[in-house]
């Protein structure tokens, strides 16, 4: 075994659900994912800290269920380097901007 040091370890992490895309939003409420249509969250937050320069001490990874679920919301656990982390059902199209600075806020980076 050999201890790692990642580029992310000092600000932190955004979790999101990828349960709630692919599964959970389709089967419950179809009107939702239509509206969603093919935009994927953590693709979209990985982008734009990338596009920001931020990307790699923040990373936005996807998880299998956190089991907390709230109907047409995704499940984001920000999970800084030090503290506890915030976890919130979002949803993915018209919360995005408020997410990413929450993010920021939170993690730096």
């Amino acid at each position: 075994m050999q201890s790692i040091k990642p580029k992310w370890i000092e600000s932190g992490l955004v979790l999101v659900c990828e349960r709630c895309f692919k599964e959970r939003i389709p089967d419950e409420d179809p009107a939702t994912a239509a509206r969603i249509g093919d935009f994927h969250l953590r693709n979209w937050l990985k982008d734009r800290l990338k596009a920001e320069g931020r990307w790699g001490p923040i990373r936005a990874i996807s998880t299998s269920c956190m089991d907390v679920c709230a109907r047409a919301r995704v499940t984001v656990c920000i999970q800084p380097a030090e503290g506890d982390p915030i976890v919130m059902a979002v949803d993915p199209v018209a919360d995005r901007d408020e997410l990413y600075r929450a993010i920021v806020e939170r993690l730096g980076g």
